[in-house]
């Protein structure tokens, strides 16, 4: 079922309503934030991640979201990643430059016809470039990358959440870290890392491990550079990680020396995983201040 996302202002949320309920009539998987955001998200997240996983984005174009900075942004962004971009005309007024070459449906006088125009172009659209993602023990499966990377964990066991998870992580961590990179056949997998010594060095993994997508830290890694060269400040760090963890997922202490595994979806309670992150944060400050000594 293709996946649309729908862009709007929350002062047409009536009009919005409508054109939703005709898209789902039509057969399509709609994601609208008054539907698809969780009590207690990333708002922010969730708006990316909606966006990432779609197939095409759906403006509805008044003159309340011709003021919207959160409905340009969503439109930019969509462009960005390259989706397909339609619009609900809802007014009449002057297009945006960014939306001048894109044919609207006209929803000013008749919302039926608006809404069958709509759910036309956007199946002639999709069903011309619908891809299937491929499971990475298939011979054609291809490496991982940015765009192909969350939808690929969103089809595994637990996948929504666990790739709400590795989003959230992502976006964090290209912020903080030097290099967030993806790769891999066998196990596709996200990591981030920090420059050390005129090399890069893998703090932490993401993996779509087929049964169970991870986080995995990488405490041999760590190892070489102060201050986590004391087998002491490694054991902190693993006693840090064991607090805000469940009980029934403490880690054991041989974890020390090696690479501690933490399933996404234990991390999918808001408070656990800013901790986690706050955690990360740490572990390259420390890094960074021992390596400018």
């Amino acid at each position: 079922m293709p996946k649309v996302f729908v862009s709007h202002s929350n002062k047409n949320s009536d009009e919005t309503l409508v054109i939703v309920d005709g898209l789902k009539r039509a057969g399509f998987d709609v994601w609208v934030d008054y539907e698809n955001i969780r009590g207690g998200a990333d708002w922010l997240c969730e708006i990316q991640a909606g966006i990432e996983r779609c197939d095409a984005v759906v403006t509805v174009l008044s003159k309340a979201s011709l003021g919207s900075v959160w409905v340009e942004r969503e439109c930019l962004y969509a462009f960005q990643l390259g989706k397909p971009l339609f619009t609900a005309l809802l007014d009449d007024l002057r297009l945006p430059l960014h939306l001048i070459n894109i044919q609207y449906c006209d929803f000013r006088e008749d919302f039926a016809a608006g809404s069958k125009d709509l759910a036309e172009s956007l199946t002639k659209a999709l069903s011309s470039s619908e891809s299937r993602i491929v499971y990475p023990d298939q011979a054609n499966a291809i490496e991982a990358n940015r765009a192909n990377f969350f939808p690929f964990v969103e089809q595994l066991p637990g996948g929504e959440i666990a790739a709400l998870v590795a989003r959230d992580l992502y976006h964090w961590s290209a912020r903080i870290a030097d290099e967030v990179a993806f790769g891999g056949r066998v196990n596709p997998g996200c990591h981030v890392r920090i420059n050390l010594e005129g090399r890069p060095v893998t703090v932490l993994s993401i993996w779509a491990y087929p049964k169970t997508p991870a986080a995995q830290l990488y405490f041999d890694r760590l190892a070489p550079f102060a201050p986590y060269h004391q087998k002491s400040a490694r054991r902190a760090l693993l006693k840090r990680l064991n607090h805000i963890l469940p009980s029934e997922f403490e880690l054991s202490a041989a974890k020390t020396d090696r690479r501690p595994t933490i399933p996404l979806y234990v991390l999918s309670r808001a408070e656990i995983l800013e901790s986690f992150k706050g955690i990360l944060a740490v572990i390259l400050a420390a890094l960074r201040a021992n390596e400018t000594v």
